[in-house]
């Protein structure tokens, strides 16, 4: 979602003021004002939980084309459920405000949690993980999040990180409409110089950026100095990053899933090698004499040839156990991803049987009505023609024809009444003067309202609903007029 107009001068309204507009929710606390709109902590009446309300600048709620997108994001982030996302719970739009209602989460965000620190690469790498598992979830919807970074990632009590403010938010595939660049320093290339080849790997290249990040406390600079030349860390780590980071997006991670995978094989080793290896020297002892103590009883002699072997022997035995237990390990775990993944098709595919059965209902629904529509109009011209079979009207007065009944249409009355709305701002704004601006602006306003309601006639028309589409119909050609004769008819002046 993006407008023209930068919200610099965005005033957020009072807790008070949003109490009122939405008396479904109990506004507790103002919390934060940034970029695209102020967010207020509130409990939710009906079903007794906390929620934030973000509440979007009122020059966004004016522009026709940014509610149709918000709108259109909006439901498509509401689908996403997922543990390491924040969830999405309501929208709509209050006294020309646009808002959204998301789950709370209590904590602070990765930005002010890691800012300036170095954090132990095995932390870095949880984090990382969950955020990929989050992304994967997103992008198996076709959501991009487009700017992902340390500001937009939340930390709840457990530190489990959620991703939030979907903002700049895309669908895959969707370029043309594209003025947003993410945040400098984490946006990958094509962002900028390809647009087109914008995909899934765009998120994993900021991912990328922040791993380095989170291991180092600074961002990559152009000449990449690696991580473990920097840190004490698994040089795989440094793989991991360039793969993410690489500037031809066909050469990364091709799905956060995959990226996590990998990362997933540095820390499942690095926890397999503390817990199973005893032959690791503690830190205590690192510190101690270099020349053992000195024996307390006489020592035993034995035979030079047979000391070494039984050595070696031990050490054998001790590693072969080590390497079983980081097998065994390997496996369990290997087989509760298989389990889960399991379980998680299983519910995928009835989500999806639900959906379709849903929509089948739906369908029967609406053909049921527009049946019952078909007869009853059917009904009502029969009544009409055979009234007129019994009036026989004067040679010297000719029949009147009989008026086209048109059906009131909920969607083309909505619309109408926005554009009303609009023309009525415009008339304020320019308050007669700038003419040609004023009028120039009313032709654009035109071409939005036909062009909304040409989609309303096909949807009708699909859907069978043709009575409803002849009045859109004569809509359309009503208001094919230019300049003021569209602001009178708008207005009801003609």
């Amino acid at each position: 979602m993006s407008t023209d107009t930068p919200p610099s001068n965005f005033v957020a309204p009072e807790p008070e003021e949003i109490a009122e507009l939405l008396p479904n929710f109990e506004v507790l606390s103002f919390i934060a004002k940034g970029g695209m709109g102020a967010v207020y902590l509130a409990k939710q009446k009906s079903l007794d939980r906390e929620v934030a309300i973000k509440i979007l600048p009122r020059n966004f709620g004016e522009d026709l084309e940014f509610r149709t997108s918000f709108e259109s994001e909006a439901k498509s982030m509401a689908k996403l459920n997922h543990p390491n996302l924040i969830g999405i719970y309501d929208f709509g739009e209050i006294d020309g405000l646009l808002y959204i209602v998301m789950e709370m989460v209590h904590g602070t965000s990765l930005y002010h949690a890691s800012y300036g620190k170095k954090i132990d690469p095995i932390e870095a790498g949880r984090i990382i993980c969950e955020i990929c598992h989050g992304l994967e979830n997103a992008h198996q919807h076709g959501i991009l999040h487009r700017d992902i970074k340390p500001a937009n990632i939340l930390l709840n009590d457990q530190l489990s990180p959620k991703i939030g403010d979907f903002g700049l938010a895309r669908p895959v595939g969707d370029h043309e409409s594209d003025t947003a660049f993410g945040t400098p320093g984490y946006t990958a290339p094509e962002v900028v110089h390809n647009p087109s080849a914008v995909d899934e790997s765009t998120d994993l290249y900021s991912v990328g950026v922040m791993l380095y990040e989170l291991l180092t406390s600074k961002l990559p600079e152009k000449l990449y100095m690696p991580v473990a030349n920097l840190v004490q860390c698994d040089p795989r780590f440094d793989d991991i990053i360039r793969k993410a980071m690489n500037p031809d997006p066909v050469l990364r991670f091709r799905t956060a899933k995959s990226m996590a995978e990998a990362i997933d094989a540095i820390l499942n080793k690095k926890k397999s090698s503390a817990i199973s290896n005893p032959l690791i020297p503690s830190s205590s002892s690192a510190g101690g004499s270099a020349h053992p103590p000195r024996p307390l009883s006489p020592p035993v002699h034995t035979k030079k040839s047979s000391s070494p072997t039984i050595r070696n022997m031990i050490i054998i035995i001790v590693l072969l156990a080590a390497i079983y237990g980081s097998w065994t390990f390997y496996q369990k775990k290997k087989a509760t991803r298989e389990a889960e993944n399991a379980q998680t098709i299983v519910e995928n595919e009835r989500k999806k049987a639900e959906a379709v059965e849903k929509k089948a209902k739906i369908k029967e629904q609406l053909n049921r009505e527009a049946q019952q529509r078909k007869e009853a109009r059917s009904k009502m011209m029969a009544e009409i023609q055979a009234a007129n079979k019994e009036i026989t009207p004067s040679p010297e007065q000719p029949p009147k024809p009989i008026a086209e009944v048109l059906v009131k249409c909920p969607e083309l009355e909505e619309v109408r009444e926005k554009c009303r709305g609009l023309v009525g701002k415009m008339q304020k704004k320019f308050g007669g003067k700038r003419r040609d601006q004023f009028l120039q602006e009313i032709e654009q306003l035109r071409g939005f309202y036909r062009n909304k309601l040409t989609k309303i006639k096909a949807s009708l028309e699909a859907k069978g609903i043709n009575d409803q589409a002849r009045t859109v119909d004569k809509e359309l050609n009503a208001s094919n007029v230019p300049g003021q004769a569209f602001v009178d008819y708008i207005l009801g002046n003609n």
